[in-house]
């Protein structure tokens, strides 16, 4: 497993949280503070979610950081590494 992998599996949560939410790409971009292009470059795995705007996305789902990063995915691949 590699960082890329990680990025990924992050890109990914982030889409299907969104997605779960009901959320349009320009609905999340603008609860979050965050630009539509910036979101859909994250979301298509082109660009590295930071850690600051994790925190941001999850202000705009409502949710916790703690609530992203609990899934199933994220745990297998912190066994392998």
């Amino acid at each position: 497993m590699t960082n890329s992998d990680f990025n990924k599996i992050l890109c990914q949560r982030i889409k299907a949280l969104r997605r779960e939410k009901g959320l349009t790409l320009e609905q999340l971009a603008y609860q979050s503070g965050i630009s539509k292009g910036g979101l859909s470059e994250i979301e298509r795995n082109m660009k590295e979610p930071r850690a600051y705007t994790i925190a941001k996305l999850c202000g705009g789902l409502g949710i916790t950081m703690k609530e992203f990063f609990d899934f199933e995915e994220i745990d297998k691949f912190l066994e392998n590494i």
